[in-house]
């Protein structure tokens, strides 16, 4: 199995559609669908399910894509381990990571670098995508992890994770379907970011739907307080609320009918990028890895056999 066929899957499989891998890879569509193929004819099974508008992962294929990325992820950091001696690295690294990823990824992120690189002076800035995008240009940040961020020929981008989104809710607040049909989502209030909310409306906007707000509310915390507390329900990808509810303090749901999903990307200007700034490349994949290997990015368990069931309207008790 070639790299290259598992770097083009990776691709197909984060954008959801062979079109425009393709033009982001800068591979024609003929030979991107051969490179993946190739993948099923090996192990036997599709990977993909193509759709009218792009395409969709089986089973197999979400299973897959976490063997996929690791694979990428050992061959990268195998890479610098090769070309960058850890051990005089020293100067400051600024990084900046979305509100939805930060209490989750800066723990172990500052922890890695203090045991691998002590000599790096490692700074954290949390904002939202639009902003850390401004501050990479402006060369305010060095690195940065940036949710579907749009095209911006300055920068490079490497796509590191992608991971669904998913409707949170306080406890009780739901009967028993866990999926949440298009319609119920079109018509309940809800708890969203800026961002969270544009980049669901353009995942809907192919169905004729967009989410109907309650509130804007860029600070997670202070949308988690409020489900926690009962109020209200939210849409969000799975990580920033996995552990409430893996506790089950939360509720999750799936929205069934279509793949809503977020891709966040490693950012940074150009081939300006320190020594130092890349040994925290590294510890960033490293640290996104092991969060996936503990399965906070994985989808709720598989509930499609549900999507069938009749629509209602609106969430019982969300709002």
């Amino acid at each position: 199995m070639e790299l290259r066929s598992i770097e083009a899957f990776v691709r197909v499989a984060e954008l959801g559609s062979i079109t425009r891998a393709s033009r982001d890879l800068g591979i024609v569509q003929p030979a991107l669908s051969r490179h993946i193929q190739r993948i099923e004819t090996e192990i036997g099974t599709p990977l993909l399910v193509r759709l009218p508008r792009g395409v969709q992962l089986t089973l197999a294929g979400r299973r897959f894509l976490q063997h996929s990325r690791r694979i990428l992820q050992e061959v990268a950091r195998a890479a610098e381990e090769m070309n960058i001696g850890g051990d005089c690295l020293s100067g400051r690294v600024v990084v900046g990571i979305s509100p939805t990823l930060s209490s989750l990824l800066t723990p172990g992120l500052i922890e890695r670098c203090a045991s691998t690189y002590p000599a790096i002076n490692l700074t954290i800035v949390e904002e939202f995508t639009r902003r850390l995008q401004t501050d990479l240009v402006n060369g305010q940040v060095d690195l940065a992890l940036l949710t579907n961020p749009p095209p911006n020929r300055a920068l490079r981008f490497t796509a590191v994770l992608t991971e669904p989104i998913v409707v949170v809710m306080p406890r009780h607040s739901r009967g028993v379907s866990p999926v949440v049909t298009l319609d119920e989502l079109a018509s309940t209030p809800m708890l969203v970011t800026r961002g969270i909310r544009a980049m669901v409306d353009e995942q809907l906007a192919p169905h004729g739907v967009c989410i109907e707000v309650d509130c804007e509310i860029d600070a997670v915390e202070a949308i988690r307080r409020m489900l926690l507390r009962g109020r209200g329900a939210s849409i969000m990808p799975i990580s920033a609320f996995r552990k409430e509810i893996d506790d089950g303090l939360l509720t999750g749901l799936a929205v069934g009918g279509v793949n809503l999903s977020r891709t966040i990307m490693l950012s940074h200007v150009g081939d300006k990028v320190s020594a130092a700034a890349h040994a925290v490349m590294g510890l960033l994949r490293a640290e996104i890895d092991s969060l996936a290997q503990r399965g906070l990015f994985s989808a709720l368990p598989d509930t499609s056999s549900h999507w069938a069931q009749p629509q209602q309207r609106g969430l019982a008790g969300a709002a």
